[in-house]
């Protein structure tokens, strides 16, 4: 039988210190891992988080066909990852804070004219973890480091939040996997971004990569 837990409480006005929500990742990272990253890395992950539009491309957006089934799947209850695959798409990638932490929004733009948005919320809970808020109330808690002055995000399980702190964990052999995603720095303004999904059985499901930096600086 599934078990349906009680889940932290995400981090609010009250919870924050001076009175506002925790959006940085300083204190999630720890000071060391944090001054180990590129000044540019800090400032986009920094508590002072501000509206940016990041625009660039994927070079690949992949997907095997299991990847193709929980995309399609996803389009139902709001399209938690691209349901194509391409290369060389165009792409915008908008970021601002809310209440809860800070909203990130891929912008597909595919050859044929039509485009896909996946939208997630990155939050700080109360206990100082991070927790990636996807489509259809499901949570995915994330392990955040560095390594090699690169920050990476892997996913540590997912459940659906039922609300009044109850969430269902989700079995791992019916979720997309694990998630990895990596925030390298390449100077000048531009960043790049790679997810790989990978199933414990199916391997690979999903992979994408791309390179964007800030409307305004990108040519």
């Amino acid at each position: 039988m599934t078990r349906v837990t009680t889940l932290p409480a995400p981090l609010t006005r009250e919870h924050a210190a001076g009175g506002t929500p925790h959006h940085g990742l300083r204190h999630v990272l720890g000071a060391e891992a944090w001054l180990r990253l590129p000044e540019a890395v800090r400032e986009r992950f920094a508590e002072s988080s501000r509206a940016v539009t990041y625009a660039g491309a994927f070079e690949i957006v992949r997907a095997n066909w299991l990847g193709w089934a929980f995309a399609w799947l996803g389009v139902l209850f709001g399209t938690p990852v691209a349901p194509r695959s391409g290369r060389d798409v165009a792409a915008r990638v908008v970021v601002h804070p809310n209440h809860e932490g800070v909203v990130w929004t891929r912008i597909y733009e595919w050859a044929d004219g039509r485009a896909h948005s996946v939208r997630s919320t990155k939050v700080v809970t109360a206990g100082g973890a991070l927790l990636e808020r996807l489509p259809a109330r499901l949570n995915m808690p994330l392990h955040v480091y560095e390594a090699g002055r690169v920050l990476h995000f892997v996913s540590r399980g997912y459940y659906f939040d039922l609300g009044f702190g109850l969430r269902l964990p989700l079995p791992a052999l019916f979720s997309p996997g694990i998630t990895h995603v990596e925030h390298i720095d390449l100077g000048h303004g531009w960043f790049r971004f790679t997810m790989t999904v990978t199933h414990p059985r199916f391997g690979e499901l999903f992979f994408q990569t791309g390179r964007f930096c800030a409307a305004e600086d990108a040519p």
